[in-house]
């Protein structure tokens, strides 16, 4: 690479790359230049400045012909033809872009793209400090009960430039291009504001729009954030033919059942009492290769499973203990298993359809977490606070555990309906790398998936509709009773709570509504119930329909009950989470005449990055150990995280 480049070139972990048009190569970018390998000769050339290959690296869906490329612009797109020259452009503004989805391209070369309208958004200001003189920029931000943004489908004729406006329902909700099918029907979802129904639209080449489904829970949701953000792209699998498969939990649980092209229910492929996660590819002979959580033992496991076009028993692929993900080769008989678990490092396999390993392509070398002293998590389970439902979670281990020191505490938390705070992967995320900082530290810290978060059934995830905030906190303190009963060397007199996120919600909860367990808190970005509309209003229900549990959720009315020291995280540009938010907890504390601590952090998004991120760490660490005190072992803790190398085997 210096050859070509003319300098030093290091390879960074992983190689970006992108496939060139027709599949003849791959488009990979170092440092400002670009290159393309050719898979007939595999010779490496620079990529001209004005090539269709260059605006693939920008990003670019190529059309399905691959003779054109839309490329996002910002607030506006472009259409490029195979010579780089461009054909189409629309420019957008500010609230009122032109948005590219994900699968743009009709079979027959036609392009998708939203108009997405915010101008009646509220917005949100976000204030540059870096100078003196301070710069603030508006950003939309849908709250609760406000106005939400308008998504407009339009259809391109890359050859003529028209536009054509798909004519969609007129009724507030989120949209998702789901895809398309053979004869270049595009099929959308539509969510509707409160999560309480989905509809599948079928929109054909003439514009005509016709809803092919509608699954509606009037009690509780459909669909919340986890949809919105994931979700929606394992929704609905089209079919040859103009059949579909589609997800639902009408059962109780999360499985897999087939249509046929009008929309009429045709069988359920999948049964059990386990979530079916996704359908990863439908094989050439029309069996379903799916991603399930089929272990009652290990709840939360993601493995690979096949089973028939009309259902049966779900045969195993992959089901080490574990996350696994597949990719299916193109000839579908053969799959890329990229796994690990608390205890095994990342690997990745080629496995043959019927689970067997036909060679293992990589591991990852972990050796220097171990000799580190690095331990895996140690499984629990707990009864939450009804007594009855078994709760999953991981205990953390102080660096150097010694059974006859006792140990303080520290309850990590998320609590959202639409998350888990439990990682069953070897890396982790970044709540799994909190807790093993404080574990480094000489805390024990429990972490504990409780009701009303996701993964598990429809029930379980409903527990908590409409009264967020009401029973996360029980959950966890019947959690900590169980475990502590066990473990003498639990210190339950010196319990703190920390969480970020919905995690930062929880954590001052906690501090509020169970003070005689939680003895310090630290709250990272708080949230609120009354701030985005599209993270609360599908799990509590329109603020006009549940006032009195958006009321009852609400950490501002607690405020004279905080007894313990509470610290509180906040980036000043957080526009997931404002910091509007901990302003108006910090104003209620203020009248409460409640001693409150706040670390604002200048220009700082909701998740902080890179150094912020290890001085936030490392914050939590140092308000801990000044609140509750540590243990002799933590003066022998690694000081220095050490990541985990991916090399290819022999």
């Amino acid at each position: 690479m210096a050859t070509l480049t003319g300098r030093d070139a290091a390879l960074p972990m992983q190689m970006p790359f992108v496939l060139a048009p027709g599949d003849r190569g791959l488009l990979f970018r170092l440092g400002p230049d670009r290159f393309r390998i050719d898979f007939d000769d595999t010779a490496v050339r620079r990529v001209a400045d004005d090539s269709i290959d260059t605006h693939l690296l920008n990003r670019g869906m190529p059309s399905p012909q691959g003779d054109r490329v839309a490329v996002q612009q910002g607030d506006s797109f472009a259409v490029f033809d195979a010579a780089g020259q461009k054909l189409v452009t629309r420019s957008g503004e500010p609230d009122l872009t032109w948005t590219l989805p994900e699968q743009p391209w009709s079979p027959d070369g036609r392009l998708a793209v939203w108009r997405v309208d915010q101008r009646a958004v509220h917005h949100i200001p976000i204030v540059d400090y870096s100078n003196a003189t301070e710069r603030v920029t508006m950003v939309a931000y849908a709250k609760v009960g406000t106005p939400i943004a308008k998504a407009e489908l339009h259809i391109l004729d890359p050859i003529s430039g028209a536009l054509t406006l798909v004519p969609l329902p007129h009724e507030e909700g989120y949209r998702w291009l789901a895809g398309w099918r053979e004869d270049s029907t595009a099929l959308v979802l539509h969510l509707a504001r409160d999560g309480k129904r989905l509809d599948l639209l079928a929109i054909a080449q003439d514009g005509r729009v016709r809803r092919l489904l509608r699954e509606e829970r009037p009690k509780t949701k459909v669909a919340d954030l986890n949809f919105a953000t994931d979700g929606w792209r394992a929704q609905v699998v089209p079919l040859p033919g103009g059949e579909f498969l589609w997800m639902s939990e009408r059962d109780g649980w999360r499985h897999v059942q087939r249509y046929d092209k009008d929309g009429r229910f045709q069988r359920q492929i999948t049964r059990g009492a386990f979530p079916v996660l996704r359908v990863d590819r439908v094989a050439s002979d029309g069996s379903l290769i799916v991603t399930a959580s089929a272990d009652p033992a290990a709840p939360y496991d993601e493995r690979i499973y096949r089973t028939g076009r009309d259902g049966g028993t779900l045969r195993p692929i992959a089901t080490e203990p574990g996350v696994h993900t597949a990719n299916l080769s193109r000839n579908g008989l053969y799959l890329v298993d990229s796994w690990s678990s608390w205890t095994s490092a990342r690997v990745r396999e080629l496995r043959r359809l019927d689970g067997t390993i036909a060679m293992r392509l990589t591991t990852a070398d972990a050796t220097a977490v171990q000799a580190a002293g690095h331990t895996p998590p140690e499984p629990i389970t707990v009864l939450a606070a009804d007594g009855i439902t078994v709760l999953h979670g991981a205990l953390y281990r102080p660096f150097g555990f010694d059974p006859a020191l006792r140990y303080p505490v520290i309850a990590y938390i998320y609590g959202g309906p639409f998350g888990t705070v439990v990682t069953r992967n070897f890396t982790g995320s970044s709540m799994t790398r909190s807790a093993e900082t404080l574990a480094a530290a000489g805390f024990v810290v429990v972490a504990i998936d409780v009701r009303g978060s996701a993964g598990r059934s429809k029930a379980f995830g409903d527990a908590t509709y409409g009264r967020i905030g009401q029973s996360e906190v029980a959950d966890y303190v019947g959690g900590l009773r169980q475990l502590g009963a066990q473990r003498r060397w639990m210190d339950l007199g010196r319990v703190g709570i920390h969480g970020h996120s919905w995690g930062g919600y929880f954590a001052i909860r906690g501090m509020l509504t169970a003070p005689d367990m939680f003895k310090a808190g630290y709250a990272g970005a708080p949230g609120a119930l009354d701030e985005d509309a599209l993270v609360n209003e599908p799990d509590m229900g329109l603020l006009r329909d549940n006032r009195l549990g958006y009321a009852a959720g609400s950490n501002l009315a607690l405020a004279d009950r905080l007894t313990g020291p509470l610290r509180i995280m906040h980036g000043t540009a957080d526009v997931s989470a404002p910091v509007s938010s901990s302003m108006r907890l910090i104003d209620a504390f203020i009248h409460a005449n409640k001693s409150v601590e706040l670390l604002a952090i200048p220009g700082v998004g909701h998740n902080p990055e890179g150094a912020v991120s290890d001085y936030y760490r490392d914050d939590v660490v140092r308000f801990f150990i000044r609140t509750l005190g540590s243990s002799k072992a933590a003066a022998s803790a690694p000081k220095s995280t050490i990541s985990v190398d991916e090399r290819t085997t022999d």
